[in-house]
């Protein structure tokens, strides 16, 4: 029998994560990259690659630390720091690709120009046409494929607001996108507009050599360092236990903790909405530039002059450069908008997935998310979940239950975060889609056969490991790595000294979770006896 073939556009974190999950699940991939290099967004150059999509600056270190950044049954090198530099992420996903033998189905400076539904197609089949990369694409070759997962990402078309006055400003004006080092920026005067992490980044490094930087922001921000107390990370404090705390206590904590880094209202960065609901940055250089005077923060800008900007509190400030720090719009060029629509409040995807509208489900849009911790937990499960329905594996709900879901995730992230705006997702998102695809990892299976294991999975930090312990494609692993993630995160920060995990401390965990259970099964027999 025929393997089915599945086009991969984009060899990114996404793509690689979908040709792996292709392999395991006995399906054939074809993976177009258009650069020469695999890592996407992570595979810096001095040049930025025009014209393909985001890349990094020289200085970026992740906002995410590195076991909650891994994939699932890969983890870092134990000489990685907990924070890595975009080296090293990028020389992480070159020994993935290494590891599971992916580079050989990748085919390299290839762009995608068109997809297209193949023409008389009862079982949705698509036409690929593919260029040299750096074409116009006119000359373009045609491939046959069982099914597409788009990896493309969503950092393809910078996003720039409209200013009145902008085509009047003769100084010089460039997106986050080309931002490569601050050299060129020494002494002068910038203005730096946006309030996530780029803009962040951006500012603070720049005001180390401008004259002086002003960060512009519509309604403030809420900053949060990497590290909490002990220089603990702080997305280590994610688990699932804390999914049962009401929403305003998480809240509040978050406002708290902002708070006790920088407070908003000394350093003008006060914001009327909440961490919780609309996003924050993740810094930690950018309150001493506050603080030192190198960088002020300023409200929205009202207009652009000749010679600089005009905020709405009435200021002016004179600026030789102004750096757009404000995203990207979502861009699918090589989809017609029957197929995937560019505007988010036209796509119906079904757990931000499938298009809804297809009559076979051959089609999947991987990592178009923002997620609260690292990318490559979050669309190796979508990739995995993919490879699965076309394979049969897993079947998607009828077209009306799917339907009623989209609307109902897109009036309560509308609520949440205002409409058109990329989708935010949490550990409740990948440990939904985990659950379709049988690896959520389940308390009270693995009480029984580890509670320590157990405790570390409910009330530890949630480690992509987890979605391995059990299910399909489970790693044999698994278990040994979850328990000793944590020590781990500090491996190559403990100055060579011998690394051992607590036995004391293992046994501790098991004991408190055997506790927690007899008091639950107590409990229950108590209300059982009741009702009786």
């Amino acid at each position: 029998m025929e393997r089915k073939r599945v086009a991969i556009i984009g060899a990114g974190v996404s793509g690689l994560a979908a040709v792996k999950a292709c392999l395991e699940e006995g399906l054939e991939p074809t993976c177009f990259e258009q650069s020469e290099e695999i890592g996407g967004l992570w595979h810096y150059t001095d040049d930025g690659r025009q014209k393909q999509g985001a890349s990094m600056y020289k200085s970026l270190i992740s906002n995410v630390s590195r076991e909650m950044s891994c994939f699932s049954d890969f983890p870092f090198d134990k000489h990685t720091p907990p924070y890595p530099s975009h080296t090293q992420f990028h020389q992480y996903l070159q020994q993935y690709c290494n590891r599971f033998d992916l580079r050989k189905y990748i085919t390299f400076n290839t762009q995608v120009v068109k997809v297209q539904r193949a023409e008389g197609s009862v079982e949705g089949e698509w036409v690929v046409h593919t260029a040299d990369a750096g074409t116009d694409g006119t000359e373009s070759r045609q491939h046959m494929f069982h099914a597409i997962m788009v990896c493309s990402g969503t950092y393809h078309q910078p996003h720039m607001p409209s200013f009145a006055g902008l085509e009047n400003y003769q100084g010089t004006v460039t997106h986050s996108q080309s931002y490569r080092t601050p050299d060129r920026f020494r002494g002068k005067t910038v203005v730096v507009i946006g309030a996530g992490n780029s803009a962040g980044d951006i500012a603070a490094e720049v005001g180390l050599t401008a004259s002086k930087v002003y960060l512009s922001m519509r309604d403030g921000v809420w900053i949060f360092p990497r590290l909490t107390r002990s220089a603990r990370p702080l997305d280590l404090s994610i688990s699932r236990a804390l999914l049962n705390v009401p929403e305003f206590v998480t809240r509040n904590y978050l406002k708290m903790l902002s708070r006790s880094h920088i407070n908003q209202v000394n350093y003008g960065l006060d914001r009327t909405k909440d961490p919780f609901t609309h996003g924050f940055m993740v810094n930690d250089e950018i309150a001493f530039r506050l603080a030192s005077g190198k960088v002020l923060a300023k409200p929205d800008i009202a207009e652009f002059t000749r010679t600089g900007v005009k905020f709405v509190d009435g200021s002016n400030v004179d600026a030789d450069e102004v750096i757009f720090a404000t995203g990207y719009d979502v861009s699918f060029p090589f989809l017609d908008s029957d197929i995937h629509p560019s505007s988010l409040q036209d796509q119906e995807l079904y757990k931000l997935v499938f298009p809804v509208h297809m009559k076979k489900h051959t089609l999947a849009v991987i990592g178009e998310i923002r997620n609260r911790g690292g990318a490559s937990p979050v669309v190796e499960l979508q990739a995995r979940w993919a490879a699965q329905v076309f394979q049969g594996i897993t079947q998607l709900p009828d077209h009306h239950t799917m339907l009623e879901h989209v609307r109902r995730d897109r009036q309560y992230r509308d609520s949440r975060f205002g409409p058109n705006k990329l989708p935010v997702v949490d550990l409740r998102y990948t440990d939904d889609i985990a659950r379709d695809i049988g690896v959520k990892p389940s308390f009270w299976r693995l009480v029984f056969r580890d509670p320590s294991l157990a405790f570390l999975t409910y009330f530890g930090p949630a480690f992509p490991v987890h979605y391995r312990l059990e299910g399909r494609h489970s790693w044999s692993g698994a278990a040994e790595y979850a328990k000793t993630a944590l020590f781990n995160t500090y491996s190559a920060t403990r100055a060579g000294r011998v690394q051992t995990r607590s036995s004391s401390q293992l046994k501790v965990n098991s004991l408190i979770t055997v506790l927690l259970v007899c008091l639950m099964v107590a409990v229950l027999a108590v209300i059982v006896m009741i009702k009786i």
